[in-house]
């Protein structure tokens, strides 16, 4: 299936966002000659920093551009330039959305892809949530390099297609290495996927920790997420149980509280209790 300049992935499988754009599709949205529209002065001094180097500074437009514009569509920032893609100390990108005017500040886990001609992007949902995305071609180059990113744990639904195989298991351990924020300092051997349905995956890190993951295919294009859900809310603390003795001596204490209550309101002239309504 081929993909259209804008394409919605995953809607509903988790708690995250997720879009494919075709570079093409920031042509008509992004004005050069008006930066400020989109970015935040610091993103303008970043895209400032990549130089005359024209396929990083596409790449990096496109898929801002394609994220912004998600944020803005689902209301979750008001403009553009309100939703500013940072980078944390581990150089993964987070969203901050800021209003000037408001005082809202927000921060969300997001996750950004490209393969020239398509930016993946997607952004949690959840105070705890967090996703990792990646769009990769099929290509016979990763059999070639099976050791350097293989687990004996791996495994795929036979499908009798090798090359796609090995293309979705890459890309589902760059999407998990974006989700922990370690890139491939994790060592992608360390990390295990196993293909439970068609279109959906099991991964484990390296402490053991399984999380979904979903897959698509875009022609030659595979499109992979995979997420972790914000935690519930603990629940309440348990009340303490009361002793046997203060259940039994609790009458008799809050007798005397109210006949201390009442003394004190005769000493000091005022009634002990509030008199009846004359009306």
């Amino acid at each position: 299936m081929e993909a259209p300049l804008q394409t919605p992935v995953f809607d509903g499988e988790g708690p995250f966002r997720a879009v494919l754009w075709h570079e093409s599709a920031i042509d008509p949205l992004f004005d050069p000659a008006e930066p400020e529209r989109w970015f935040a002065p610091e993103e303008r001094a970043a895209l400032a920093a990549l130089g005359l180097n024209a396929k990083r500074r596409r790449e990096w437009l496109a898929a801002r551009v394609a994220l912004k514009s998600l944020l803005v569509a689902d209301g979750v920032a008001r403009r553009p330039a309100d939703a500013i893609v940072r980078k944390d100390a581990r150089g993964c990108p987070r969203v901050v959305v800021w209003e000037a005017d408001t005082g809202r500040y927000e921060e969300i886990a997001c996750s950004l892809s490209h393969s020239a001609p398509f930016v993946f992007c997607a952004y949690a949902r959840g105070r705890a949530a967090a996703v990792g995305v990646d769009v990769e071609p099929r290509t016979m180059r990763l059999s070639f390099l099976r050791r350097k990113f293989l687990s004996p744990e791996d495994r795929m639904l036979p499908k009798d297609d090798a090359a796609g195989d090995d293309t979705l298991i890459w890309s589902f351990k760059e999407s998990l290495s974006k989700l922990l924020g370690t890139g491939w300092g994790c060592g992608f051997p360390n990390l295990q996927c196993r293909e439970t349905d068609p279109g959906s995956c099991e991964l484990v890190d390296a402490a053991g920790v399984a999380r979904p993951g979903r897959y698509r295919w875009f022609g030659r294009w595979a499109v992979t997420a995979t997420w972790q859900s914000p935690e519930p809310p603990a629940p309440p603390a348990p009340l303490p149980e009361r002793s046997l003795f203060d259940r039994l001596t609790r009458a008799s204490r809050l007798r005397r509280l109210r006949a201390a209550r009442r003394l004190a309101a005769e000493a000091s002239g005022f009634p002990a209790t509030r008199p009846p309504d004359p009306f």
